[in-house]
């Protein structure tokens, strides 16, 4: 697979969802308000969102897999194997140790080019659900969403792409889509940060099960970081304005960001030992190459 090709994927698919998003939003029916007032912001649906998301990769998936992987199963394209086991422990803690310096990273994009999309709907969502829907909120987000993300850019995307290209070509193509697939502009720097990451990680123990444990335990942080900024008020204080940004006070201190870098930094550099010392990660590799 070429990146152009790659490219054309994730456009593809990215289209699917902004379509099925569109439906989903033409068939719910409009929040009422008071009279003589103008309409209250709709509420996020998160599951709905995500149920549009997973369809749309599921697709995509499904195609990728028709047309540059016919005979491979599932499994084989998608990477899903065993590798070394130091590589989970690993993932968890890279994930943590990447959640400060990429998110102070948008803070800081987003407080000079400011894009109207805070996470205040999302905060609100949280603050207003019921527990079995924090529940679903909890899979989607903690379980459900990394897996199907990785299993796109990481394993449908990468393991094609690799037969074609070297591993900082694969790297490097699929951070770069996985930054743009997300949206808005200001976003596509750190989540491509973020998405290099998750590559390295990929290629050097040559299985998306790491990838994916990683991903996860970046967006438990995330996760955990919105219900405790729903929490610090009552539901009616939360900013319900769709352009409303979280307070000041949930800038992330810069020792932090420094420290967590550094730890990213070492991290990073230990899968790549362990990637090429470690006989089960050389395995899972050579199964990339097949």
């Amino acid at each position: 697979m070429s990146v152009l090709a790659a490219a054309g994927w994730t456009a593809a698919v990215t289209f699917v969802f902004v379509c099925l998003l569109g439906a989903l939003a033409l068939l719910r029916p409009a929040p009422g308000g008071a009279a003589g007032s103008p309409p209250p912001a709709p509420r996020l649906d998160v599951v709905g969102s995500f149920a549009c998301q997973a369809a749309a990769y599921l697709l995509g998936l499904l195609a990728v897999r028709s047309v540059h992987a016919p005979r491979a199963k599932a499994r084989e394209l998608l990477g899903v194997r065993g590798t070394h086991a130091a590589f989970y422990p690993l993932a968890v803690a890279l994930g943590f140790a990447l959640e400060p310096p990429v998110t102070a990273l948008y803070e800081a994009i987003e407080r000079r080019f400011p894009s109207g999309m805070g996470d205040a709907r999302l905060v609100q969502a949280f603050v207003e659900a019921s527990a079995l829907d924090r529940i679903a909120f909890g899979l989607i987000f903690i379980a459900l969403g990394p897996a199907l993300e990785e299993a796109f850019f990481r394993g449908a995307l990468a393991r094609p792409m690799r037969l074609a290209h070297g591993a900082p070509v694969v790297v490097a193509a699929t951070a770069a889509l996985f930054g743009a697939a997300h949206g808005e502009w200001q976003k596509l720097l750190p989540i491509a940060l973020f998405g290099a990451a998750l590559g390295v990680v990929r290629v050097a123990s040559g299985s998306l099960l790491p990838p994916i444990l990683m991903h996860g335990t970046y967006n438990a942080i995330q996760c955990f970081a919105l219900l405790s900024a729903g929490g610090a008020g009552p539901v009616d204080e939360v900013p319900a304005a769709a352009g409303a940004a979280l307070p000041e006070t949930a800038s992330i201190p810069g020792w932090l960001v420094a420290v967590s870098s550094a730890c990213a930094l070492v991290l990073t550099a230990l899968a790549c030992a362990l990637g090429n010392r470690a006989e089960g990660a050389a395995r899972a590799r050579e199964e990339d190459l097949r």
